[in-house]
Order: C-alpha cells, then structure tokens, then sequence
C-alpha cells in the first residue's frame, strides 16, 4: 500500500480490493475521491502513478475565465 498526502494535508493510499484484486485508491481519513482517481487498477505501480499525476496537476495554477 503506497500513501500520498495531498496540498491540503489529506492522507490517499492504494489498496487491493478483495473481492477482485486490482487495485483502488482511497482518501485515508475517509471521503469522496476526485473522479480522476476513481475506479481500479490493474497494478499498485498504475494507482501510483495516477495519484502523482493527479497531485501534480493540483499544485498548477488555476486559469480564471
């Protein structure tokens, strides 16, 4: 199980889902993930590198319209 911790100070992990063994991601403290980081993956290396990007996307600055 790989942990990040997101800008905002929360906890995500990778975790075998039991019932399939692929791989999900979760917020540690419990909450609603961004639905780029929703669904299974194949591999703990995948989760991972989809937890980084999405990590990495977040510290962009935002374009105001």
């Amino acid at each position: 199980m790989s942990k990040f911790t997101t800008p905002k100070g929360k906890d995500v992990a990778t975790f075998i889902c039991p019932k399939s063994a692929m791989h999900r991601i979760k917020f540690v403290q419990g909450g609603e993930l961004p639905e780029k980081l929703t669904g299974v993956y194949t591999s703990e290396r995948l989760a991972d590198q989809a937890i980084v990007q999405y990590l990495e996307e977040s510290k962009l600055p935002r374009v105001r319209d």
